[in-house]
């Protein structure tokens, strides 16, 4: 995508950007950061942990560590949109927990929703515009705006919330592949195999594979591994050692697991033990 602003820094990735380049599968992944997407304009369509979205103009998914997602881009009209991706460690100690409850999954009560129409209305946009235009300014200046701008616009999500709107239902996943979902969720760091999971469902496994990969766009086991993957991150950022980390997120051998991390990752497990929190690790 073409850059209009970005800020990047070792606790925030920031950027307003455009693309007129379709794609027909969903760009899937997930990571140990907390994501704010904006839509502004576009045909797309997003996929979180199997739901599908269609996103209007002015509407903003909320996304939280370790959580399934991706685009697909329709067509070559002007897609648009704003994504914010940071750590915790850039809020201050004492209002962290409030701000970070906007995020579903975040505290005992799971039941807010993750995707809000109606922003525009809700005077949401120029908190992001001051991000763009922190964009512009020195980097001394931009280092002490950017956590501030951040806490404001958490403070009004918080505060106005948005009108919640049930996603879009004619690709929407069945509820036994939203109990399975639900299931791996809860259940990834064991030892869980296929055999198992479609023993648990009362179903084929061939008949698993084939109705996950349809509601989720990835197969059953490509979808634990980035979850351990990502969860095995944040023990090695804890100080964990890789074979802690290895046997902590599920996986059965420390082989499987380094290549898995490889692949997901980019680098080694080693690399990321005891690392600061980056963006790019």
């Amino acid at each position: 995508m073409a850059a209009l602003a970005e800020i990047t820094t070792e606790h925030i990735m920031f950027g307003y950007s455009y693309s007129n380049e379709p794609n027909k599968d969903y760009q899937l992944h997930c990571h140990n950061f907390f994501e704010i997407y904006y839509f502004l304009e576009g045909d797309i369509d997003y996929l979180v942990e199997g739901t599908h979205y269609k996103p209007v103009p002015h509407s903003l998914l909320l996304l939280a560590p370790n959580v399934f997602h991706g685009v697909r881009v329709n067509n070559e009209n002007t897609y648009r949109r704003v994504a914010l991706h940071f750590y915790p460690e850039l809020l201050s100690l004492e209002r962290r927990a409030l701000l970070l409850s906007v995020f579903p999954g975040t505290a005992k009560d799971d039941s807010k929703e993750i995707y809000y129409e109606g922003m525009a209305k809700e005077k949401f946009y120029p908190f992001l515009e001051a991000l763009i235009e922190c964009a512009e300014l020195p980097a001394d200046l931009q280092s002490a705006m950017v956590p501030v701008y951040l806490e404001a616009l958490l403070s009004r999500i918080r505060v106005c919330g948005g009108s919640s709107n049930p996603p879009d239902s004619k690709e929407g996943s069945s509820e036994t592949i939203n109990q399975v979902i639900a299931y791996l969720n809860e259940q990834f760091t064991s030892q869980i195999t296929l055999d198992l999971v479609a023993a648990k469902f009362c179903l084929s496994k061939h008949h698993l594979n084939k109705v996950f990969r349809k509601a989720t766009g990835t197969t059953l086991w490509d979808y634990l591994s980035y979850k351990r993957v990502i969860y095995a991150k944040q023990l090695l950022m804890g100080g964990h050692s890789a074979e802690e980390a290895s046997r902590m997120s599920g996986f059965s051998d420390y082989s499987a697991f380094y290549r898995a991390y490889r692949k997901i990752t980019g680098n080694s497990p080693i690399k990321d033990r005891g690392a600061l929190p980056s963006l790019f690790h």
